[in-house]
């Protein structure tokens, strides 16, 4: 039995063996075996795609043309209220605005003086370069400040302002209290030997001073307040004759009534 077992163990091993010899004899052949050339991918044939359009129909675009008009001019001339809006409202830098106002004083139109000594009261950050302007179209040497070129303005009436300087001027002082729209407005008329370029504005609102309007008069000797030597305002209009003292009007600035049948008004 033994002897048996050990020969079935030797066959068995034989068999292992060659099955080993055989699968590696596979494997090289393998190995050894020249690849097949690969088979091309087959690709579609590219169908021309036809269009609509060909080159002598293409339609050629336009030239962009530059702008006519140069920002602040219109028709060749300044636009006085664009360029005044500028420096007053835009948030320019100092040098934008010093340009604007060096274009505006070396144009020489002299329509743009009173819109500047507008400008100069409310934009204190130029006010140098303003006052600069101001005398270059004046051939002035003044200093940059409101007052004293707001009393000049009113000695030289000769000169006028640009035409919507009146409605530019309401806008103005509209951003201050919409009530100046009342009666400041363009195409407002003053009485004769008043300007719109001469009213300024006060420092305070519409009415934020109430007037003295229609005040009870009294005869002069029951009028026992009044002091040797006072100030009084006098008016007479056909015969009626009446005194407003002045430090009643300190007060008011101003007052409104009917003398003689006429309406009469008196700012202080």
């Amino acid at each position: 039995m033994e002897c048996l077992a050990n020969r079935l163990k030797k066959k068995n091993t034989e068999l292992a063996a060659s099955a080993v010899v055989a699968v590696l004899a596979v494997g090289l052949v393998v190995a050894c075996a020249p690849a097949s050339p690969a088979t091309p991918a087959t690709v579609a044939p590219q169908t021309a795609v036809e269009t609509d359009i060909v080159a002598e129909e293409l339609i050629e675009p336009e030239p962009v043309s530059a702008p006519t008009q140069t920002p602040g001019v219109i028709d060749g001339s300044l636009d006085h209220q664009a360029l005044l809006n500028d420096v007053l409202y835009s948030r320019l830098s100092v040098q934008e605005a010093q340009a604007i106002l060096e274009q505006i004083a070396d144009s020489g139109d002299t329509h743009f003086v009173a819109g500047l000594i507008d400008t100069l009261r409310y934009q204190r950050r130029l006010n140098q370069d303003i006052g600069r302007s101001l005398n270059e179209l004046t051939a002035q040497d003044l200093p940059s400040d409101w007052f004293e070129w707001v009393e000049w303005a009113g000695r030289h009436t000769e000169i006028e302002s640009f035409p919507s300087y009146a409605g530019w001027k309401a806008e103005l002082y509209s951003n201050v209290d919409p009530n100046f729209l009342r009666f400041l407005y363009q195409g407002v008329e003053v009485a004769t030997g008043s300007r719109v370029e001469e009213i300024v504005r006060g420092g305070v609102t519409v009415d934020g001073i109430p007037a003295l309007d229609n005040p009870k008069m009294l005869d002069p000797s029951e009028a026992d307040y009044l002091v040797p030597h006072e100030r009084v305002f006098g008016v007479s209009i056909h015969g009626d004759t009446r005194a407003y003292p002045a430090r009643f009007l300190d007060w008011h600035e101003m007052f409104n009534d009917i003398v003689g049948g006429e309406p009469v008004s008196l700012a202080y």
